[in-house]
């Protein structure tokens, strides 16, 4: 076994070790997205999630896209992610940046056979941990434009992280060197 191993290029070698890691992180998320979508739901009273009053700014049209409570009864699936920006401290930016990262590798060709009601019937609850000095700058309507179908609520709450950036660049807005990263958990249900 020793002489087969030293005949092997070690790149290949590694190459096979990440491929069977990546197989098995397959793997489990399939089973993952299986598990959520045969068996949660959860019932009124049962998600609780903190949120600070916060108005969405600019004309809303679709009256069912707004803050509040969260409304998915039957959770099919949560995606994660977060954004920042690294200059200009614009928590829009950075909460943009987070759900466009949450959704953006996925395709659910699915959903019409998921969801009752198909994309008419989807709903999202987004849940955005926003730094609180930059709470002032967070414009829902535009974070909301990043979803292309579903009744959305959002729930806003202290969190994301101010880092700094190493540079404040006044020509890109900056006021200082602050980065603000926002992160955004999207759970997607009817």
């Amino acid at each position: 076994l020793f002489i087969i191993i030293t005949l092997v290029d070690y790149d290949v070698l590694l190459f096979f070790c990440v491929m069977q890691c990546y197989i098995i992180f397959c793997w489990f998320l399939t089973v993952s997205i299986l598990r959520l979508v045969c068996s949660f739901h959860i019932g009124s009273g049962q998600l609780h999630r903190s949120s600070l009053p916060l108005k969405m700014s600019g004309n809303n049209n679709n009256n069912n896209r707004f803050e509040g409570k969260p409304h998915v009864d039957t959770i099919l699936f949560i995606e994660c992610g977060f954004g920042n920006d690294s200059h200009g401290q614009d928590a829009t930016k950075a909460a943009v940046r987070a759900c466009r990262n949450a959704i953006e590798f996925n395709s659910i060709p699915s959903i019409t056979r998921l969801v009752p009601g198909g994309y008419d019937e989807l709903k999202l609850d987004v849940l955005l941990a926003v730094p609180s000095k930059y709470r002032h700058t967070l414009d829902l309507s535009k974070v909301q434009e990043v979803f292309p179908y579903g009744s959305i609520r959002f729930q806003i709450q202290d969190g994301g992280m101010i880092a700094p950036s190493g540079i404040a660049i006044e020509k890109l807005g900056d006021d200082g060197d602050d980065m603000v990263v926002v992160c955004a958990s999207v759970t997607v249900g009817h």
